[in-house]
């Protein structure tokens, strides 16, 4: 499948998605919000790929958030509803996909291209990264992406973001939970790709329900998590995968994974 404002390329059971509009920072418009999430879905479907990364092209930024220049342009109401639903289609999806999205993040990460981050299972970023919500500087709210932000740092760390519109370091959103991991930038690319490798390895069966739970506990109460969690935890003992891993582990030999 071609596309016009992304590439997909599938490797060794990596998927990655660049954001391929560097002239204007990766930002995003409808065409590359729809092909984030057609590319996504793709990703999902092929029986090769085992975990999903997502970056963007040029030096300067992974996204700088929605493309300005077209936000006014969106049709009528309904049509500006459906358009900006897109985002929303792409955040409810990752959770309930299988496979384990990673963001690679260097640059700019603000607005919509923050949320798009925060929204992935694991977030890797470079030591010059900047993240922020600034769209109440131009009389806007980052109300779709509020909820993947608030979700990873809580609001009384994501309610500052929103309502001063202030930019913070990598290390920052590292310390206040919004990012999984932060390196240098000459080893961006080799330590997510080490990292997708390593998850690629694993039991794809272990990791979709891995990530199943974790999303579905989110919003219950403890007691309800606890027996949905020792219910889930059947599913995962009589596996194939986990017959398969013990096997392997008691042979001493590399396991063999079915995905079932």
């Amino acid at each position: 499948m071609s596309y016009e404002t992304v590439l997909v390329e599938a490797a060794g059971g990596v998927g990655t998605i660049t954001l391929n509009r560097p002239e204007v920072r990766n930002a995003l418009n409808q065409t590359m919000v729809g092909e984030i999430w057609e590319a996504l879905q793709a990703l999902e479907a092929d029986g090769e790929v085992r975990v999903a990364v997502l970056r963007g092209a040029g030096e300067k930024a992974f996204c700088a958030g929605a493309d300005l220049k077209g936000l006014g342009d969106r049709g009528t109401t309904l049509q500006a509803r459906e358009s900006f639903g897109g985002l929303v289609k792409i955040l409810e999806g990752i959770p309930r996909m299988r496979k384990p999205v990673i963001a690679q993040v260097h640059g700019y990460a603000l607005a919509g291209g923050c949320g798009l981050a925060a929204g992935c299972d694991l977030l890797v970023a470079s030591d010059d990264a900047v993240f922020g919500l600034p769209e109440i500087k131009v009389g806007l709210l980052p109300l779709i992406v509020m909820a993947p932000v608030f979700r990873s740092v809580g609001i009384k760390r994501g309610l500052p973001l929103v309502l001063t519109g202030e930019q913070i370091t990598a290390r920052q959103a590292y310390e206040i939970g919004l990012v999984t991991q932060v390196v240098p930038r000459g080893e961006l690319e080799k330590t997510v790709r080490t990292l997708a490798e390593k998850l690629a390895g694993l039991s794809p069966t272990a990791l979709g329900l891995a990530k199943e739970a974790a999303y579905t506990i989110q919003d219950m109460e403890y007691g309800k998590s606890l027996k949905y969690l020792g219910e889930l935890i059947t599913l995962v003992g009589l596996s194939d995968d986990a017959k398969e891993g013990i096997a392997a582990f008691f042979e001493k030999r590399p396991p063999r994974w079915s995905g079932r």
